[in-house]
């Protein structure tokens, strides 16, 4: 039992991804899939789950499953036995509840009711998710949000999972233990292909690794594995004199969908700094800085630079503040990138900073340049993530609060989105808190650390990758 590809070409807008590819993802398989930011990974998950060319790009050759043309079968019979986790877990997501959409999802299968309820509450339990099920996705993190995603993909009851960056907001506690759910699963009998731009607690549960390279997977040798892993790791930040105050908060309470996060906290965030926020998911991180982008409700006083938040007008505050959100698309504005630079740049609080000349500079940098009459959400993951942050850069507000602005990078493109962010922050002074799971980049150019635990924020001068 196989899913196969044999002489795979797949191309979007003209442009070759995949060429001749010949692949096999058999039962009790667990492949890594691993390849810089936009070589392809996701167009070639989404095309072994069917999805292509029906909406959109070009294919040839043959996709099989046990010996059967995948475009060939009925959608909901495809469903049950190829499932795809989105890279971005929202667009799997069509009800507003959990409850809804693990039910609304299995009734497409035409199942009865008692089969529902089976698979809904194995599924549940077996990624520890029980207690979600009458949530609202609205009062989610991203890192659960991508637990639910994957408690629907095995609801469906696919032997062949299909996992496009299935952990990047998931804290490195969860990461670990999905990882040894999704081993636990092939040894049950299912086949599973990952896409992942790292392969920190993969190495010794993976039967293989593959590269996505020149539009060919390249099949990597065990002795080569550890190439591909951030090596974890810890350090610790010197704690320098907190020269101004960016924010500050006294008898600050924050609470989300009827539950408490920060209670009467006291405490600052330092101004002209970079600062970092970790913590579990569904610990409040994403809620805290909607809150101080002035676009979450709170109890007690926020300070911005010692004016009271709620005194500030929105207008002027959203000039000086301004909010990387999680998933790069809910940024953009237009349609291209070329576009979106100008949209920006006719904004930007830097106008002589950010010459043509440097933005022509930049885009090179992040392989960007050769995309600027492509729409932005025809760019993979990765891509998505440096145009958001570039866009945000360029804009330049006093503070920018940064929400996963790694996810989706493989380690090369991380480094060199880290070294924009520094060089921008330093030239232009700007204040920075960031969110992140991916911590190890990060590290040569943070100034502060603080750890978010239920109810709790203090400051931190270990960091640990």
């Amino acid at each position: 039992m196989a899913l196969v590809t044999q002489q795979l070409t797949l191309a979007y807008d003209q442009t070759v991804i995949i060429d001749n590819l010949d692949f096999s993802l058999s039962v009790g398989e667990f492949t890594l899939l691993m390849g810089p930011s936009g070589s392809g990974k996701s167009t070639l998950l989404k095309a072994m789950a069917g999805l292509y060319p029906q909406f959109g790009g070009q294919v040839n050759g043959q996709i099989t499953l046990d010996q059967v043309s995948v475009s060939q079968l009925p959608a909901n019979q495809r469903a049950e036995k190829v499932a795809l986790l989105f890279q971005h877990p929202d667009e799997q997501f069509a009800m507003p509840t959990v409850s809804e959409e693990l039910i609304f999802a299995l009734e497409n299968l035409a199942l009865p009711a008692e089969e529902i309820d089976r698979r809904i509450t194995w599924a549940l339990d077996k990624v520890g998710m029980a207690d979600f099920y009458h949530r609202s996705f609205i009062t989610l993190s991203g890192g659960e949000l991508q637990k639910i995603a994957l408690v629907e993909t095995l609801a469906l009851g696919a032997k062949y999972l299909l996992l496009d960056e299935p952990f990047a907001a998931v804290d490195t506690k969860a990461r670990a233990e999905l990882q040894l759910l999704l081993k636990e699963l092939v040894q049950e009998g299912y086949a599973i292909l990952v896409s992942d731009h790292d392969a920190q607690g993969y190495l010794p549960l993976i039967t293989n690794l593959y590269q996505l390279k020149d539009r060919q997977l390249v099949w990597q040798e065990p002795k080569q594995w550890e190439n591909f892993a951030w090596q974890s790791q810890s350090y610790h930040l010197a704690k320098p004199q907190v020269s101004a105050e960016l924010f500050t908060f006294n008898a600050f309470n924050l609470s989300s969908g009827g539950q408490g996060l920060l209670e009467n906290y006291q405490g600052q965030i330092a101004a002209n700094a970079v600062s970092l926020i970790t913590g579990p998911n569904g610990v409040g991180k994403s809620t805290l800085l909607k809150a101080l982008a002035k676009l979450q409700p709170y109890q007690g006083e926020l300070f911005y630079q010692q004016q009271l938040v709620s005194k500030i007008a929105r207008k002027k505050y959203f000039k000086q503040v301004a909010l990387v959100f999680q998933n790069a698309r809910e940024q953009f504005l237009t349609i291209t990138v070329q576009e979106e630079i100008k949209q920006v740049l006719a904004h930007s609080n830097q106008k002589n900073y950010w010459t043509q000349e440097r933005v022509d500079q930049v885009l090179t940098t992040l392989q960007l340049d050769n995309h600027r009459g492509q729409s932005v959400y025809v760019l993979s993951g990765g891509q998505q993530k440096k145009l958001q942050v570039l866009l945000m850069l360029i804009m330049s507000p006093n503070v920018l609060l940064l929400d996963e602005p790694l996810a989706g990078l493989d380690v090369k493109s991380a480094q060199i989105l880290v070294s924009l962010i520094d060089t921008v922050q330093k030239d232009c002074h700007l204040s920075l808190v960031i969110i992140s799971h991916q911590i190890q980049p990060l590290v040569p150019i943070l100034d502060y650390h603080l750890v978010f635990t239920p109810g709790q924020l203090n400051d931190s001068q270990e960091v640990r990758s």
